[in-house]
């Protein structure tokens, strides 16, 4: 949509039951649109986007997760500026009646601080929604399948009763004839005869005697069906908790490992629902909650909960839920979340602790009555004075577990104040605790580890590596430098240079959505990064770097690194964030006469496991994206390759973690591709010997990261020091090494710590 009028304004139609969002630029004068983008629902996985621009029409495929979405809006709309002046919507539901009436009204304003593309991406999570709650059939088809069910019934119904009134007649009439007959054959009367009195019996005297011992009475009045129904409740929750297995099991799509498992048990036994959960990183606290919260839903003790975790991993936990245990639930990124009805409605719901700690939200959550409650990244409430803390305390709840490997960073009074959210009364009142267990000069020692271990025994569950029995092999990674072509180099540094200058021309949102997009995309692929410039708002110097932009050299120097990993045991995986680069690798790596084997978010998820078992069968190369790695495990694969670099340290590490998981028998080998002396470069090193990213365990880069720096932050920074340094770019992302080396030893610390504490007393050993 180049080229379109600044004054246009953004007019959104956001049609709820037939599952589709239609988006018109208009201008100020008229109603007939410009260009338009429809946004419509193909399947669960599948959003069908199609642009029309006059009369040409493009069509394009992305997934439906959140980040999908928003990133498909985010890029359509970035050519033309959008904010709340120029943006109105209206939404359109279809009533429930038998004249199928449509009704439309204005959307509600925009809730502060939202901006319109997130409105949109929850309104389309919205639809999605609804439109899986109905097995894929729109409200439209609904009603009007049901107005045929009606008629078909009333006519069936009809003519049962049209046949039943001519049976009976004929029944009736068939009587009738058979009594004449027997009445015309039947001999005369005989004559009456006098009959004698009945004798009267004698009467039979009963007994009845009450039996020894208490009597337990069972019955109570029919009219009493409160009382009824309540001790049936009751009843089945009493058998159904003498069980010792778990009831969800068959329908939870995990690898049943027997640690989780006893963990889960343990949590819905002796601990009855309330406990710490401190496993190691990458032990799995997520699907040992999710075990507990699917058992005790389907034993009917659970009907709403509430799901609290940072903002970077809401996405994450809806995700887990859905695909692991069929638990669908709204997240505070919709835009619902706003609306006291969002709190009220859902039975499930994953929500950012930030956002629960505004006065608003809590003031309306507080008096939600949650059958449980599950905090993730728990170490955010080891203060009793923050905020969080507060707000999870307000919180009524029966059921609580709390998810943390570190429970403990300066002082055991930190774990005092989780015990306290869990089991109020569980350890002595603050002030005995402070004077049996803290000792002043060693805050994190305790004076009596017998009797703490004990107390905590009764509401803390610590899984290790070692007694969980998971022993993963080793993993390598190496860094693969290519020397870029023939001017290529100096054709960087003035594309950097000059690039620097066009951002500052744009607004905050565009500058940061366009410099971190086309700089990663320069990390990539050509193709990739010129796709890039066909939509970037400065036509001019876009259509300028494209004609100076000599890139195909060193492309094919970066294709040839491949070679020699296709060939090897198990095949290779390659990751890209990009559609284009991926479509570009397999058309080049197929001249090498490798099977190759492709998956994205347009992939229908009904083809993508059976894509990753021919892979496992042939060997070759399974090119991936981000969206495509959802539900995969690979770990009967041991070499992978990043053909490009995220700037988020979490999505280098969830790529690792789909080789390097349960079930790897070989060392991992992790092969970088960068081409030297870029920014690329130089962020590579940082991650790799600053932060030790690829020596972690899955799970502890969010760790490490903490609070300082979440996902979209993160590569913020990067973006940040790129631009306010140039010519000083490798020594500025040093600088921020520097930051995440002191993070690294900051987190050792604490993990030794607990790790002294806790030991293996806590193991869920049954």
């Amino acid at each position: 949509m180049s080229g379109l009028d600044s004054e246009l304004r953004l007019h959104a139609t956001v049609h709820y039951n037939d599952a589709y969002v239609v988006l018109n630029w208009l201008r100020p004068d008229g109603n007939r649109p410009v260009s338009s983008i429809v946004a419509e629902v193909q399947d669960e996985n599948c959003l069908r986007w199609t642009i029309r621009r006059g009369r040409k029409e493009e069509t394009l495929i992305s997934h439906t997760s959140e980040s999908a979405i928003r990133s498909r809006l985010a890029e359509l709309l970035a050519e033309h500026p959008l904010d709340r002046r120029n943006f109105e919507a209206v939404e359109v539901w279809r009533s429930l009646n038998e004249h199928y009436q449509q009704e439309s009204q204005p959307a509600p304003p925009l809730p502060e601080g939202k901006t319109p593309i997130e409105w949109l991406a929850g309104q389309i999570r919205r639809i999605l929604r609804e439109f899986n709650r109905t097995g894929g059939m729109t409200l439209g088809f609904e009603i009007t399948r049901a107005q045929e069910r009606r008629a078909a019934e009333a006519a069936r119904l009809k003519q049962n009763q049209e046949v039943t009134r001519v049976q009976r007649l004929e029944r009736l009439a068939k009587r009738a004839e058979l009594a004449s007959k027997a009445l015309a054959k039947a001999p005369p009367p005989p004559l009456a005869l006098p009959i004698a009195p009945a004798q009267q019996l004698p009467p039979v005297p009963v007994r009845i005697e009450p039996l020894d011992g208490p009597v337990q009475e069972s019955a109570f009045p029919l009219t009493s069906l409160s009382r009824f129904a309540l001790q049936e409740r009751a009843a089945l929750w009493w058998i159904s908790n003498q069980t010792d297995t778990l009831l969800s099991l068959p329908f939870c799509r995990i690898e049943r490992l027997d640690y989780q498992v006893r963990t889960a048990l343990r949590v819905l036994g002796p601990l009855r629902g309330r406990a710490l959960l401190s496993d190691e990183v990458g032990l799995g606290k997520t699907i040992e909650a999710g075990l507990v919260l699917k058992e005790l839903l389907t034993r009917g003790m659970v009907k709403r909960f509430l799901v609290l975790t940072v903002p970077s991993l809401v996405d994450q936990w809806q995700e887990e839920l859905d695909e692991k245990f069929g638990l669908a639930v709204a997240t505070t990124n919709e835009s619902r979340a706003g609306n006291e009805e969002f709190w009220r409605e859902n039975r499930g719901i994953v929500a950012s602790l930030h956002t629960l700690k505004l006065p608003a939200h809590l003031e309306v959550a507080r008096h939600v009555k949650w059958d449980m409650l599950i905090v993730d990244e728990a170490h955010y409430l080891r203060n009793r004075e923050s905020l969080a803390w507060q707000a999870v305390n307000a919180l009524p709840r029966q059921f609580l577990l709390l998810l943390t490997a570190t429970p403990v960073q300066n002082s055991l009074e930190e774990l005092y104040n989780l015990v306290t959210l869990l089991q109020p009364g569980q350890l002595p009142p603050p002030k005995e605790f402070r004077a049996r267990f803290v000792d002043p000069k060693k805050p994190r020692q305790p004076r009596e580890p017998d009797e703490l271990r004990r107390l905590l025994g009764q509401v803390m569950l610590r899984n290790t590596r070692a007694n969980a029995g998971l022993k993963l092999p080793p993993r390598r990674a190496e860094t693969v430098l290519f020397e870029p072509g023939a001017g290529e180099h100096e054709f960087w540094e003035r594309w950097e240079a000059d690039f620097r200058r066009v951002l500052q021309t744009l607004n905050p949102s565009q500058a940061s959505l366009w410099g971190r997009l086309l700089l990663q995309t320069a990390g990539s692929s050509p193709l990739a990064w010129r796709s890039t410039l066909d939509k970037f708002p400065d036509r001019q110097a876009a259509r300028i770097w494209r004609e100076q932009s000599p890139l195909e050299e060193s492309w094919g120097k970066k294709c040839d690194l491949l070679e020699p990993l296709l060939k090897g045991e198990g095949g290779v995986v390659v990751f890209s964030q990009f559609l284009e680069t991926q479509a570009a690798l397999a058309a080049r790596l197929s001249s090498y006469g490798a099977p190759i084997f492709v998956i994205n978010g347009s992939t229908p998820a009904a083809e993508r496991q059976p894509i990753t078992e021919k892979f496992r069968q042939a060997g070759g190369a399974l090119l991936l994206t981000h969206s495509g790695t959802e539900g995969r495990n690979l770990q009967f694969c041991h070499r992978l390759v990043n053909f490009d670099l995220p700037w988020n340290p979490m999505e280098i590490e969830q790529r690792i973690g789909r080789l390097h998981r349960y079930g790897q028998q070989h060392p991992v080998r992790i092969y970088n591709f960068t081409q030297q002396g870029t920014l690329q470069q130089h962020l590579l090193d940082v991650l790799q010997e600053k932060l030790n990213l690829f020596e972690l365990v899955v799970g502890e880069t969010g760790m490490v990261l903490g609070e300082r720096f979440d996902s979209d932050e993160f590569a913020e920074e990067v973006l940040r020091r790129w631009r306010d340094n140039e010519g000083k770019v490798a020594e500025a992302i040093a600088s921020l090494g520097e930051e995440l080396g002191n993070a690294r030893r900051v987190y050792e610390e604490v993990k030794e710590l607990d790790q002294t504490l806790f030991a293996d007393d806590y193991a869920s050993d049954l």
